[in-house]
């Protein structure tokens, strides 16, 4: 049997390497304990494996670093199951100071106890968790992200007629998170509720998801949507947590196969989003004005050291579209019959009608 390796971070060196002796000698056919003194040999450590627990200081947490881990790796109030046998399970390894901020959401083991009562502890958060994992996994469903980092008119047009063509084949819920849409405009439409309203009741209320997205639903063309946000400002407000709970909300309960997410701005949480996705297509125009948006991306990207993510991105150019002055249905159908929808239609390998 596989052991449970648990990593303990603390710069008190006394302290950290009995406390990973004693892990070891508590079970030594379940556990493993390993002691790291600073950052730096953790991080190093990561490269050739990755420990199933990590107990973490007060003073760890301080690390700039390590905070910033914590916020990739970690959903709203669970651990992210996206990609889950490759990340650990973080505890906040609590002592008689006050817990930072960024320990607020990690289950606590109070250090100055006994080893055995601390393992206890850990062990049964530990189970909890990989409950918890299961059950989700099975009912989690797809995550595409679409986002242009040269804010192109065409990724809407784009994200619809893909959502329209990936719908042929699965049950696919689009959903728009960009500041200024248009829909109201494009398709001559008035709006009762919209993206704010759905994600405040799926936030803040023991509802059921499915009815909730009902609630709002429109359809266009065989796309099912939520109409994006009429109060766009607010969108920049909305804290990473609750963006990465509606999303996980959405493909768990709320029915569909496919959440089609449609970036506008990089909204709070923005990498974090796309770490949930399954996919991400990076759409562009032809033409040099495009590069250099596409270039800063690359790099701010590159920065984030998540070589998982870097490898779901797909990077698209978009095809010429010839423009009419369209209103309503009408638009939309010039989308999905025109060289949009031929585009998006190969791309999700389904074929039109009229081929």
């Amino acid at each position: 049997m596989k052991k449970i390796m648990i990593a303990v971070c603390d710069t008190d060196t006394a302290y950290g390497e009995r406390l990973g002796e004693w892990i070891s000698l508590e079970n030594e056919d379940k556990f493993s304990g390993v002691f790291y003194s600073a950052w730096e040999y953790f991080k190093e450590s990561l490269s050739s494996q990755i420990p199933d627990i990590v107990l973490l200081s007060k003073d760890f947490l301080e690390y700039p670093q390590m905070r910033e881990m914590l916020l990739r790796q970690r959903d709203t109030d669970e651990q992210d199951i996206q990609n889950a046998e490759e990340k650990p399970f973080w505890l906040y390894l609590k002592g008689e100071e006050q817990a930072p901020s960024c320990a607020r959401d990690l289950p606590a083991v109070q250090k100055y106890q006994s080893a055995s009562q601390i393992v206890r502890e850990i062990f049964s958060y530990y189970q909890s968790w990989g409950k918890g994992r299961q059950s989700e996994t099975v009912a989690e469903k797809e995550i595409i992200g679409i986002y242009s980092p040269g804010h192109s008119i065409w990724q809407t047009p784009f994200a619809l007629t893909f959502a329209q063509a990936l719908g042929q084949k699965e049950k696919v819920l689009y959903v728009n998170l960009q500041e200024c849409a248009g829909f109201s405009g494009w398709f001559e439409e008035e709006y009762e509720k919209d993206l704010l309203d759905v994600m405040y009741l799926c936030l803040t209320n023991e509802v059921n998801v499915s009815d909730c997205v009902n609630s709002a639903l429109y359809t266009m063309e065989g796309i099912h949507y939520i109409p994006p946000a009429e109060d766009s400002g607010c969108l920049g407000e909305i804290s990473s947590q609750d963006y990465l709970a509606f999303v996980k909300l959405l493909a768990a309960k709320s029915g569909y196969d496919v959440i089609l997410l449609d970036f506008g701005m990089m909204i709070p949480g923005f990498y974090r989003i796309l770490g949930t996705c399954s996919k991400v297509y990076i759409a562009t125009e032809p033409g040099e004005m495009h590069q250099a948006p596409l270039l800063q991306f690359k790099q701010i990207t590159a920065r984030q050291e998540d070589i998982q993510l870097e490898n779901k991105l797909v990077y698209l150019s978009l095809p010429a579209v010839h423009q009419n002055i369209y209103q309503g249905s009408a638009k939309i159908q010039q989308w999905l019959w025109g060289t949009m929808g031929d585009f998006s239609r190969r791309l999700a390998g389904v074929q039109s009608g009229t081929d």
